[in-house]
């Protein structure tokens, strides 16, 4: 009996003396020293950055400073690379040993001792050192770029910015541009609004609405999230994306905008403080999220970056052959950081692209005079978990359900003209329906397109009460309901799309749009 509780006592002794040295193994010392790492590395990225972006505001003619301001690009490339495969490595090594931690005890035991014989017999890790030595280098680089920074304040002279567009100098003002006017049943509204974020720059919101009451085939929206800097061009970067980007189904109504947006008198637009607007932190807090979900990178697309691919993929899963939006030049989207279209499409549009010949009772948009068409394209939004043979992938979406199969290797362009036969399809059929929707995912951009079901005509007023004295009434209580019916859209789009955000800012969204809805109810009926 007594050798048997000596066993037992020795067994349990044993296991946990073997627990405290898996525990001490499996703490890693290392990993404090790999976090070091990419913290200094991180802010030699940073300092080389800044230099750079200062430099851009001096005219350098001296030749060997020309030379310079090359060697650091290619030196703030080669460490915006480094840093991102560091990144790439600590994810991958906390995702195994997150599976080692979860695994048995003789597991978690070879996976120690494996970890300490190495250790052992080749000392000090190998990559680790060259990772060290890269690091020292890259900081020592960056600490010329300061002496670089000296040399160009004696030899260079200040730019003289001439503002390409006359709006920016208000802008980074911190002034709001506002523009409405109501014209024979016509309505326009033109707003851009600054926003200053400590790790992103200046970054301004764009909207722009247009309705006619007698046409409303012909209302659009178009908004916009830019970078702003003092050579911006605010509408002429718009107007280049549209040109750009814009799919087939929407190329009519992007150039409607252009036209209606160089049609613009400036000479009307007012300007106000931005601190003068009410709800400023809800929308400002909304703008932050968005930026950066949309352009989760701040720095890719900077100058001293190699040009990304074009936005296609090759062909499609269904065979297509493949299309490409072409791009004359990664600048005339760097700033970009959001566009969204979106335009009507009426009963007779929509009959033409409907795959199904026969026309039943059934049909769920007989009472629907009208469907939405919406666009969100991101051109530096990421997929975070797309395979290695895979470029980009779509995935169907119905009233924000993902449904099952996804396409892959296809283009925004091949994906917007099988879309819209599909959607008008599924909400020609099935009553329950209020939205389609498509998401597309690149390792270089992202884009949303949405179908959805709207009763538009029927909630607009009698055609006699849409007089003078209504929007008189309307501007004396300093609302707007056009606006209002806009920003709704808005909260109804992110509602929609809330499940295909990081997993980091759902959260938000929900209680974004959850008191954007309270704000709106709350507003003073006509």
């Amino acid at each position: 009996m007594a050798e048997m509780v000596s066993s037992v006592v020795a067994e349990e002794t044993l296991k946990q003396v073997m627990e405290r040295l898996v525990g001490k193994l499996e703490e890693r010392p290392a990993d404090d020293e790999k976090d070091q790492l990419m913290e200094r590395l991180e802010m030699a990225q940073i300092k080389l950055q800044a230099a750079l972006d200062t430099s851009r505001r001096w005219h350098i003619r001296d030749a060997s400073l020309l030379r310079w301001r090359k060697k650091l690009k290619l030196v703030a490339k080669e460490c915006d690379d480094k840093l991102l495969e560091l990144q790439q490595r600590a994810a991958e090594d906390e995702a195994r040993e997150h599976e080692v931690r979860g695994s048995s005890f003789p597991r978690r035991l070879a996976h120690a001792a494996k970890s300490l014989i190495s250790s052992v017999f080749s000392g000090r890790d190998d990559g680790q050192d060259s990772t060290t030595a890269a690091v020292r280098r890259f900081e020592w680089l960056a600490d010329g770029a300061g002496e670089f920074l000296r040399f160009v304040e004696l030899g260079g002279t200040p730019r003289q910015y001439t503002f390409v567009d006359p709006l920016i100098g208000h802008l980074l003002a911190g002034k709001e541009l506002r523009y409405r006017i109501f014209r024979r049943n016509v309505y326009h509204l033109f707003c851009v609004r600054p926003i200053s974020l400590d790790d992103r720059g200046v970054e301004a919101k764009l909207l722009f609405l247009y309705e006619d009451d007698d046409a409303p085939e012909k209302n659009l929206c178009l908004g916009s999230i830019l970078r702003l800097s003092e050579s911006t061009d605010v509408v002429g970067t718009i107007i280049k994306c549209l040109e750009l980007l814009v799919t087939p189904h929407f190329k009519p109504t992007a150039e409607s905008a252009r036209r209606e947006l160089l049609q613009l008198p400036t000479q009307d637009f007012s300007w106000v403080p931005y601190v003068e607007s009410s709800h400023k932190e809800h929308w400002n807090t909304m703008h932050s999220n968005l930026s950066q979900w949309f352009r989760p990178n701040p720095l890719c697309c900077e100058p001293h970056d190699q040009p990304k691919p074009s936005y296609s993929s090759g062909s499609s899963s269904s065979g297509t052959s493949s299309k490409t939006i072409r791009l004359s030049s990664v600048a005339d989207l760097e700033p970009v950081i959001k566009l969204f279209l979106q335009r009507h499409i009426s009963l007779s549009e929509y009959n033409m692209h409907r795959t199904r010949a026969v026309e039943g009772e059934g049909s769920c948009l007989k009472d629907v005079p009208h469907l939405r068409l919406g666009l969100l394209f991101c051109p530096h939004g990421v997929a975070e978990d797309l395979a290695p043979a895979i470029q980009s992938s779509a995935t169907e979406v119905i009233d924000g359900v993902a449904q099952s199969g996804v396409h892959t290797n296809i283009s925004l362009e091949q994906l917007d003209e099988f879309m819209l036969p599909k959607a008008i399809d599924c909400l020609h059929w099935k009553a329950e329906a209020a939205a389609y929707q498509m998401s597309w995912m690149s390792r270089h951009g992202m884009a949303f397109l949405q179908v959805e079901k709207t009763g538009l005509r029927t909630k607009l007023p009698p055609r006699h009460t849409r007089g003078v004295g209504n929007r008189r009434s309307a501007i004396r209580q300093r609302r707007d309901p056009k606006l209002e019916r806009w920003i709704q859209v808005v909260i109804d789009f992110l509602n929609l799309w809330v499940a295909q955000a990081p997993p980091r800012l759902q959260g938000w969204i929900v209680e974004w749009v959850r008191k954007a809805s309270e704000m709106q109810l709350a507003l003073p009926a006509n």
